[in-house]
């Protein structure tokens, strides 16, 4: 790769402070598009004082720490500002990533790697060397054979200092293409926490923006796609591979090897299992590999002492006095829960003692302050869970009550304490979310020329001299990394080892384990008599799957023996999956009707409206695999069923789409009863067959449906419909609606920011527009896009623009995908999940359909959310009041 020549940067001499890795998630909520109001209050500048920095020398006394515990100051600024990732080296010098651009000036390239060194070896950094400077907004940095690898997006860099004076003098682009899939560069979704790894890789975190990424010598036809997925590379071969996961900012190992990620509102997730540990079997799909582990929640209650800052407290009470129509954060708590979590780290050190081994550490940037989590395990479970500390009920591992402390990321250090990085800032927010009659008087960069870094120690800590041959996780994983670079690798620990160590035998990893080793007909037959439990039911799928008759019978005879019961109910549905999948039935795998009883009995209790709704779900789901003519009728009938649950009916309609003649008559008859969930799986099913889609444009025209009933994406489906009459149809019917420029929609509407806004009428409004594609806080609707909880601190202008400008910005995971099969049914949905082999499709109304993708003769990335334009077409100003209202509940 060509190397590039870098002038020699100046040296900066400074008594100084601390160390730390990770990463950065830095607002208080998630992202939404950007809004400029075009009427909004001004704000009184006598109310937003500004909150002056506490200097370093009085630093300390802002803090309550855990008792036994204290902090010390390893750096602080001039020698280093805007830390928010850190990687000691195999000197004991500390490499510091300052992202100085936060939060608008990324073009500027003022981001810089410093290396820090303690020069008398008493714990607090003396110098600071600008090693490279820059960067477009920096956010992670790793060593290796005498440089560091660097996280910039859409790039990732190694850097090298080859003529000795400490600052780098080569920079090679060793990966490109991080964040290619977002539509606009977002500073809290950047490539980050650069992490060496138990296998002697060099691992990293997408922040789930994923990319199309390759080495600059390689055509984009090699490109490596990251959708949904965090990456490892060798870092000699620069072998980029995508990893399961992917979460926000914050990645760490533990003693184990086990890896965990974090986002700003899920403060804990545990990544289960790896790719390489399961090979693909195109007969298994492996269970999710993202776990959230927290005992009390994803969004678990937070304690700060820290006031709110004056601008939000404005912001909070233009809101609830209607002056600008708004959500009231939190439903009237401003904090309290985790709203940026960031840069976890689990504890690998050994100046702590036991207890606190393999603890993780987050930090919550926007409530100033580090919490922390204690991992257990039940018996013979392998997921770990994560409980606080119960003497830190009500408190925090470390908080302040300085509003400009900003724990964004951690690292072990070769002291065996733990080091926090203190981007230390007067404002942390996302730029776009807070109002303009406010912002002129925020400096969003107040604080730039600031940072810290801080190392947590026990009371009577003596801190040892540096060294490599101490038995600290540190000095181990360093050592690992030098045998690597001289040709000598070891591998420090096993994490499959530990997984499958911990698990029982009913535990779902270990059954996964197992499973994923059957590879053909031959060694599922072996394995189905001594078959228990989930391992058994999950068996009869991936023999169904086979096709194999001779591994089939064993199943159906077990059914027959075992008759009518649940076991043998959730085994027939899973056999019955896998015979979809291969293309097979069960009136062809059993036609003697062998297993016509337990068809009967479930046909017995799908129609009975006194059975458990559960029973009666399962028993639908029986249904799907009996061919005969009874099981339509009943499945038909259902969906007719006005009197039945809702979710009954909703699945009825999805297994009808199946098989029942007749359908679109009956969807069509019955739509003008049909919920906007019902609806929703109607539309899916009659797009599902041409004969049927046409059967919906022919009702349109006749008027038995309005065409406003018909999502813009729907009609946008049909009328790019492979079928020439269909498209043809939809063209007349549906004509492409004349394009209004997004922001003028949002400006008329900009009226509803300040109509009083009803909930109760808001609730009308929420399961006639948004109950398919998300959940609200009382449980409603489903998650297909955000839940109300993660939106709602976002401010009501914001929630307008994306109301009626969906598609400014669609983050990765959002964006919409249309699946053609080779039966010629299409589905346009998210990707829940996706294999080697096998593609899970999540819909409105939070129906999720696996597919293999041998099944899937085109998938096409639409560069769209699902939430469809055009909602002006049925909403008013006052239905978007009343709508706000109701979210801010």
């Amino acid at each position: 790769m060509k190397s590039t020549e870098f002038p020699r940067t100046e040296r900066i001499l400074f008594p100084a402070i601390l160390a730390v890795s990770g990463l950065l998630a830095l607002a208080a909520m998630p992202l939404l598009a950007q809004t400029t109001p075009t009427t909004e209050p001004e704000a009184d500048p006598a109310e937003l004082p500004r909150i002056p920095a506490t200097e370093p020398d009085r630093a300390l006394a802002t803090f309550e720490v855990r008792p036994g515990f204290r902090l010390e100051l390893a750096a602080h600024e001039p020698l280093v500002m805007d830390p928010i990732a850190v990687d000691f080296d195999e000197k004991g010098g500390l490499f510091v990533v300052e992202m100085r651009g936060y939060s608008e000036h990324r073009e500027e390239a003022l981001g810089r790697i410093k290396r820090l060194t303690d020069e008398n070896d008493d714990g607090v950094f003396d110098t600071a060397t600008v090693y490279a400077e820059g960067l477009k907004w920096p956010t992670a940095v790793t060593c290796f054979d005498g440089g560091v690898f660097v996280c910039a997006s859409p790039d990732i860099f190694y850097l090298k200092d080859t003529d000795g004076d400490g600052v780098s003098d080569t920079r090679e682009t060793v990966f490109t293409g991080f964040g290619s899939e977002a539509t606009r560069l977002n500073m809290q979704a950047l490539v980050n926490s650069l992490r060496w790894g138990p296998d002697n890789r060099v691992w990293g975190a997408t922040a789930g923006n994923g990319g199309t990424v390759r080495r600059p010598d390689q055509p984009e036809s090699e490109a490596i796609s990251l959708r949904g997925a965090d990456f490892s590379f060798d870092p000699r071969k620069r072998d980029l591979r995508a990893e399961n996961g992917t979460a926000q900012y914050g990645m760490s190992f533990d003693s184990l090897g086990r890896r965990f990620v974090c986002s700003n509102s899920n403060h804990i997730q545990w990544v289960a299992w790896e790719r390489q540990w399961l090979d693909p079997n195109p007969f298994f799909s492996p269970p999710k590999a993202l776990v959230s582990i927290a005992e009390d929640g994803a969004a678990a209650p937070v304690f700060r002492v820290s006031p709110d800052e004056p601008w939000r407290i404005v912001r909070t009470r233009w809101r609830v006095s209607g002056v600008v129509k708004g959500v009231v954060e939190g439903g009237g708590r401003v904090s309290g829960y985790f709203t940026a979590a960031t840069g976890i780290t689990l504890y690998t050190g050994d100046a702590y003692g036991p207890a606190f081994a393999d603890n993780a550490f987050i930090g919550d940037a926007g409530s100033n302050l580090v919490h922390r989590k204690i991992l257990s395990h039940e018996p013979g479970a392998t997921q770990p869970v994560a409980r606080r500390a119960a003497d830190e009920a009500g408190t925090e591992f470390v908080r302040s009550r300085d509003n400009w402390f900003r724990p964004v990321s951690f690292a072990n250090g070769p002291d065996g304490c733990l080091y926090i990085c203190d981007m230390y800032r007067e404002t942390i927010e996302h730029p776009w979310s807070i109002p303009e009659g406010i912002k002129k008087y925020v400096d969003l960069d107040s604080g730039n020329d600031r940072g810290r870094i801080w190392r947590v120690v026990p009371e009577g800590f003596q801190r040892p001299k540096f060294s490599l041959d101490r038995d600290n996780l540190w000095q181990k994983i360093v050592r690992s990394r030098l045998a690597y670079e001289a040709g000598k690798p070891v591998v420090l620990f096993d994490p499959k080892k530990a997984v499958l160590a911990a698990g029982g035998d009913d535990d779902p990893w270990s059954v996964a384990f197992r499973l994923n080793e059957l590879r053909d007909a031959a060694a599922m037959t072996a394995a189905w008599p001594g078959a228990t439990g989930d391992f058994r039911v999950q068996l009869a799928e991936m023999i169904g799957k086979t096709g194999d008759p001779g591994a089939i019978q064993p199943v159906l005879d077990t059914l027959v023996r075992a008759g009518v019961g649940a076991e043998s109910g959730r085994l027939l549905a899973s056999l019955g999956n896998g015979l979809r999948a291969a293309n097979l039935t069960v009136s062809k795998v059993d036609p003697d009707t062998r297993l016509a009883a337990i068809f009967d009995a479930a046909r017995s209790v799908a129609t009975d409206p006194m059975a458990p709704a559960a029973d009666r779900r399962n028993a639908l789901d029986l249904l799907a695999f009996d061919t005969r003519d009874e099981a339509g009728q009943a499945v038909t009938a259902l969906v007719a069923d006005s009197a039945a649950p809702e979710a009954l009916r909703q699945a009825a309609i999805a297994v009808a789409s199946r098989r029942a003649p007749g359908l679109a008559d009956l969807l069509i008859g019955q739509w003008p009863g049909f919920s906007a969930t019902l609806r929703a799986a109607a539309l899916d099913a009659l797009n599902a067959k041409p004969d049927r889609a046409l059967a919906l444009l022919e009702a349109i025209g006749a008027g038995k449906i309005a065409a406003a009933d018909i999502p813009p994406n729907t009609a946008e489906l049909l009328r790019a419909s492979r079928d020439a009459q269909v498209k043809a149809l939809a063209a007349k019917i549906l004509p492409a609606p004349e394009v209004v420029p997004r922001g003028e929609i949002v400006a008329r509407y900009q009226g509803a920011l300040k109509l009083a806004g009803d909930a109760a009428r808001g609730a009308t409004v929420y399961r006639k527009a948004c109950v398919t594609c998300h959940k609200s806080a009382d449980g409603q609707g489903f998650n297909v896009g955000p839940e109300f909880a993660t939106i709602k601190t976002a401010g009501a202008d914001s929630i307008l623009k994306n109301l009626f400008d969906p598609n400014a910005e669609v983050a990765p995971q959002y964006q919409a995908f249309v699946f053609t099969l080779h039966s010629g049914e299409a589905v346009m949905g998210l990707i829940a999940t996706e294999n080697a082999t096998e593609v899970t499709v999540r819909m409105p109304g939070g129906v999720e359909r696996a597919f293999l993708r041998k099944e899937v003769a085109s998938m096409l990335g639409v560069g769209k959310s699902l939430m469809p334009e055009g909602l002006e077409a049925t909403l008013t100003e006052q239905d978007v009041a009343d709508l706000l209202a109701y979210i801010a509940r």
